[in-house]
């Protein structure tokens, strides 16, 4: 087997636990909220993007619309579009079709080992790719069949998840720009105020249109960037250097 795809692996196990969790959290909460094994299957395999998922999820409980489900999740997995340009940059000499491959199944946890790797080659991105993606959807699968097993005040309690992957996806950046967090705070209060008037699904939707729209003159150019968080390049120079004291 190609030692790029193996390698790509091999860096992702790490990850691969906290994308578990994530997984069984979405398979119960999927199936208390009314959705089929099947179709909460479905939609790891599809969508593999969990914070989104989460969101749909909390939402289809709420009794949301459709077309606010649809609005909602498209505007969460924005960042792919950018993270995808960003990966694409370093794929050159590779197919049309290679290029969606990659760009499939590509999360956050792949899009942040991929970019701080020295190893730019497609197969690399494939293996990370792959074994987040097996160990999503096989937990979800997972997730699903502990349903039944569960107390119900137990499986209740995964509900936390959808808090904790947003403030994943947050905190790595507003701890570091003040800006960000002003603008976190000012799109937090618009989506209370919008509650008091509108159900909380379209709330929701409008706040992050608003508070996309405010970001564009509150937050400088430099604030914004398409690479990992310092503290994750700083993790690998580490690792890297320990290798190399031990060669």
């Amino acid at each position: 087997m190609n030692r790029h795809f193996l390698s790509g692996m091999k860096s992702s196990i790490p990850a691969c636990l906290g994308v578990v969790v994530v997984g069984i959290s979405i398979g119960l909460l999927a199936m208390q909220a009314g959705l089929s094994r099947f179709e909460t299957i479905l939609m790891s395999a599809m969508v593999m993007a969990g914070s989104s998922q989460l969101m749909a999820i909390g939402m289809i409980t709420q009794g949301a619309s459709l077309y606010a489900i649809i609005l909602g999740t498209f505007f969460i997995n924005l960042r792919h579009v950018v993270m995808s340009s960003s990966v694409m940059q370093r794929l050159k000499g590779t197919t049309l079709l290679q290029r969606l491959v990659g760009a499939f199944a590509l999360c956050d946890e792949s899009f942040a080992i991929y970019s701080l790797s020295n190893d730019p080659s497609y197969y690399f991105l494939l293996g990370s790719n792959t074994a987040l993606y097996v160990s999503f959807v096989l937990s979800t699968f997972i997730g699903t069949l502990m349903t039944g097993l569960l107390p119900k005040i137990v499986v209740d309690s995964f509900g936390i998840a959808i808090y904790a992957a947003f403030l994943g996806l947050l905190l790595p950046s507003v701890r570091k720009s003040a800006q960000l967090v002003i603008l976190v705070v000012i799109t937090a209060l618009i989506n209370w105020f919008l509650q008091c008037f509108i159900p909380k699904s379209w709330s929701v939707i409008l706040a992050m249109i608003l508070g996309a729209f405010i970001g564009v003159f509150l937050v400088d150019d430099e604030t914004i960037s398409t690479e990992p968080s310092t503290d994750l390049k700083e993790e690998k120079e580490t690792e890297s250097s320990g290798e190399v004291d031990s060669i």
